[in-house]
């Protein structure tokens, strides 16, 4: 009976240990990959996307969701691979982390505050300091022995005028009236701050599972579950 119970800790605790180095490796993989968001590194971006799975998926504020191998390279590229303007700006961080490795080890469920600062050029003007806050939510899947970005989320919550701030200037909370991208789905929520709405505590906090069925639990409102 000691014999059993010796082994049954044993295997706990290596399970415990395995989780705590998923932390840690899916920490370091985040911030990489956002430092290299902020540097306009997009192949390196990638390198942090789970490009092995058909439905791996990337949905940016309210410019819709980016799904598959194809939409997800496109877009990043696009947008992250750009050629930068001289002025240009855009400086987001990782707070506050939460994140759950399933029991089996298999993927993980991942939650950062993501406030952020940038500069727009402006044609001879100064370039226009901006304040950008966010959330970032993802799951994580382990991928040719490495933590990998399956599907991810950004919540934008202000996206304003240094000067002015976030209650007085609302004009850059949406996208622009431009057609969408030929290679997105409708956003599954946006509910950015407005002087005449109210806040809900979208995207939820990660709880502890033991494996993964859905994405589900980034929008989820019952915080009981």
């Amino acid at each position: 009976m000691a014999e059993q119970i010796s082994q049954e800790r044993r295997e706990n605790l290596k399970s415990a240990i395995k989780r705590l180095e998923a932390y840690q490796e899916i920490q370091n993989n985040m911030g990489r990959c956002m430092a290299a968001f902020n540097f306009r590194q997009a192949d390196k971006v990638l390198d942090y996307f789970a490009l092995g799975q058909e439905d791996v998926s990337l949905e940016y504020a309210d410019e819709g969701v980016f799904k598959g191998i194809n939409a997800v390279e496109t877009i990043i590229k696009e947008v992250v691979g750009a050629e930068p303007k001289s002025g240009e700006m855009l400086d987001l961080q990782l707070t506050t982390p939460m994140i759950e490795v399933a029991e089996d080890i298999k993927t993980a469920k991942a939650l950062w505050w993501c406030p952020g600062a940038g500069a727009i050029p402006e044609e001879d003007k100064d370039p226009k300091a901006i304040w950008c806050w966010g959330m970032i939510a993802a799951d994580f899947i382990f991928e040719n022995n490495n933590w990998k970005i399956w599907h991810m989320h950004y919540f934008r919550f202000i996206k304003c005028d240094y000067d002015k701030g976030w209650v007085k200037d609302t004009s850059m909370l949406n996208r622009l009236n431009t057609p969408v991208h030929p290679l997105s789905s409708p956003s599954t929520y946006h509910n950015p701050y407005s002087p005449l709405s109210v806040r809900e505590g979208i995207p939820a906090c990660p709880r502890p599972y033991k494996t993964w069925t859905d994405s589900s639990w980034m929008t989820e409102k019952d915080k009981s579950r």
